[in-house]
């Protein structure tokens, strides 16, 4: 009876690590073109109104955006992102040059953070990261440190995976385990993303094929959609 109830628990165990480590699966959909122009780069220092912006998470936590120098002396282009708990300041991130849609997962009480730091003023390509911050346990994460061409990240549905695009590839990021996998190519080493959206477990992506000529001459971005299965 021992050995039987054993093996009932070691069965269990193994059943919940392997779908604790199972990464989710996409399929093409359908792709079409987007009419509208996007405001790509996300917010930057420019759209710092006011001087400062304030993005309400939760009831007990704010993240401000706050230029580096006041908008109206010096060239100083960046700016610093603070997160504040209870009034209290928790968290800083120092030289942003523009910040993408920051995302909150209620479950986990975790924030997705898209970050670009540089922008090359030639060809339009973009280096930045993606940083993950913990609310509850006051705690932060790289979850990516070379992100490409992208400001597109999104959680998946229960909060333990960020998805997110960098340069032309599909990234899936397990928080807990802290490791990442590509779960689909595009073989567009010019692309930029500038969205990613689950909804109903259809993942939807906004982009432009060729920065380079996009941006230049104000063409429509487009937009993909995947089957998602965890």
């Amino acid at each position: 009876m021992v050995k039987y109830l054993l093996f009932i628990i070691a069965m269990t165990c193994c059943i919940c690590c392997n779908s604790f480590h199972k990464y989710p699966t996409v399929k093409i959909r359908q792709s079409m073109e987007k009419d509208t122009l996007l405001k790509s780069f996300g917010i930057s220092y420019i759209d710092l109104k006011g001087g400062y912006k304030i993005i309400h998470i939760n009831k007990r936590t704010n993240c401000i955006l706050q230029p580096l120098v006041p908008l109206n002396k010096g060239e100083d282009n960046y700016f610093r992102l603070r997160i504040d708990k209870d009034k209290n300041t928790v968290y800083l991130i120092d030289s942003i040059l523009s910040v993408g849609e920051i995302l909150y997962n209620s479950r986990t009480m975790g924030i997705i953070i898209p970050i670009t730091k540089y922008q090359n003023v030639d060809d339009f390509s973009t280096v930045g990261e993606i940083q993950y911050f913990n609310t509850d346990e006051l705690l932060s994460d790289y979850i990516e440190k070379n992100l490409e061409n992208s400001e597109a990240a999104c959680f998946d549905n229960k909060g333990l995976f960020c998805l997110y695009m960098s340069a032309d590839t599909l990234f899936a990021y397990n928080i807990p385990t802290k490791e990442k996998k590509s779960i689909f190519i595009f073989n567009n080493p010019m692309m930029y993303s500038v969205e990613l959206k689950l909804k109903n477990n259809i993942l939807t992506l906004i982009y432009y094929p060729n920065f380079v000529e996009d941006f230049s001459n104000f063409n429509s971005a487009k937009i993909i959609t995947f089957n998602y299965q965890e």
